[in-house]
């Protein structure tokens, strides 16, 4: 345990709602070397890590990227005075909360993405049959309860019901809302078995506007996972509380259909260029930590290059979705319409003098940097490197000749 433990960050790593053991016990290790604010200097090594919470090194590592794309935590790359890599620093957002890990983590063990070690369970999950009754549970029954409720979406709040009446989705429109609910999930692949009432509560609480988009792309979403060989559907609840639909076109007439984005392909290249180029980056939120403010103030190298880094973290959430989906082997969804960007990206091999001016260029802007390649051997860039990008943002914005997009499409 580090000298700088924390009540704070060990309390706050108690209320997550994980739902995974090896998660919640990874994560209480972490609150044990963190200071009042959360951050932890010169934090113990990953087989360290691994030891204290009894699972496996790798377990650990992809656990602490897990644990960090659900923002969580936060890492923070260390250079020695003679340019070597130092141990990093690790920043618990103690702002943050997730509790709605058990249902995540149900998402990634049917995506296999959960880490080797990980039973992708939670406490609500008794070991063995319960041998009581509702009223008066017994043994595993009754740690189930006790430890932790059933997750399910909180009822919502007066002010939440007072938008909804200004967005004319009162009580009297609550029959149409189950309606169109009903009407959509009665094709839903694979429904016997899966939880239907939080779907609802997800689905109603989005505006009127987005229930509509969400029922009209539904057959395109369904479509895409069919051209891609997906058996992996996602619940209701997910696809309504997390907007997959946002990913999915209006359907046209006479519209080929979604493209599949594979990893590091062209498509998906061409979408992630476009978003960084054309939407303004959004606002960071504020640091959790004196530390963080002083840094983010300094007028030096120091400051700027941590200013990029929130920048590549919160600026592009599109982005960062799209990185994610890449990070775990799977594609993304691109409109026909937009499949034309593919013609504007070429192949760069992995060591290639050109991927590392790409590199340069991502951290000059403040973009976040591409998820590791693994094994690939390369990834798409817009034509032409770095220098190619103002040609690039020329064409997307359509600044350019329309005839030579259209033939680049064709």
């Amino acid at each position: 345990m580090g000298d700088g433990m924390s009540w704070k960050a060990s309390a706050w790593a108690k209320d997550q709602r994980l739902g995974s053991p090896s998660a919640k016990s990874i994560l209480m290790c972490l609150a044990d070397y963190a200071d009042p604010e959360g951050l932890i200097k010169g934090w113990a090594s990953q087989a360290d890590l691994s030891a204290s919470a009894e699972v496996s090194e790798r377990t650990a590592r992809e656990w602490l990227q897990r644990l960090e794309e659900w923002g969580l935590l936060e890492r923070r790359h260390q250079q020695k005075p003679n340019g070597a890599r130092a141990a990093d620093w690790i920043v618990l957002r103690l702002d943050r909360n997730v509790i709605d890990g058990a249902e995540r983590c149900r998402a990634l063990k049917d995506g296999d993405s959960l880490p080797a070690d990980s039973a992708g369970r939670t406490n609500r999950q008794p070991d063995t049959e319960p041998t009581g009754n509702g009223a008066h549970p017994t043994g595993s029954q009754f740690r189930a309860h006790k430890e932790e409720p059933p997750l399910e979406p909180p009822l919502p709040s007066q002010d939440e019901r007072a938008g909804a009446r200004e967005r004319g989705d009162d009580q009297e429109d609550r029959k149409k809302i189950e309606a169109a609910y009903w009407r959509m999930i009665k094709v839903w692949p694979r429904l016997s078995g899966m939880p239907k009432d939080t779907g609802l509560k997800a689905f109603a609480a989005l505006s009127a506007e987005d229930r509509e988009i969400a029922e009209r792309r539904f057959p395109a979403w369904l479509a895409l996972l069919k051209a891609q060989g997906k058996d992996h559907v996602h619940q209701p609840s997910t696809y309504f509380g997390k907007r997959l639909f946002d990913d999915v076109a209006d359907p046209v007439d006479g519209d080929a259909g979604p493209v599949e984005g594979k990893p590091w392909g062209p498509h998906w290249a061409g979408m992630c260029h476009r978003e960084l180029l054309t939407v303004a980056p959004q606002p960071a939120p504020p640091p959790s930590s004196a530390f963080l403010r002083e840094m983010l103030q300094r007028d030096d190298d120091v400051g700027r290059a941590e200013r990029l880094r929130r920048q590549a973290e919160h600026g592009w959430p599109r982005v960062k979705r799209w990185h994610e989906a890449v990070a775990n082997r799977k594609s993304i969804t691109v409109a026909a319409e937009d499949a034309w960007l593919a013609s504007l990206t070429e192949f760069v091999p992995v060591g290639s003098s050109v991927l590392a001016a790409w590199r340069a260029e991502y951290e000059r802007r403040g973009w976040p940097w591409i998820p590791d390649f693994g094994s690939h051997p390369g990834v798409f860039f817009p034509v032409g490197g770095p220098d190619g990008l103002e040609a690039f943002e020329n064409a997307v914005r359509g600044n350019g000749d329309d005839g030579d997009r259209q033939e680049a499409a064709e």
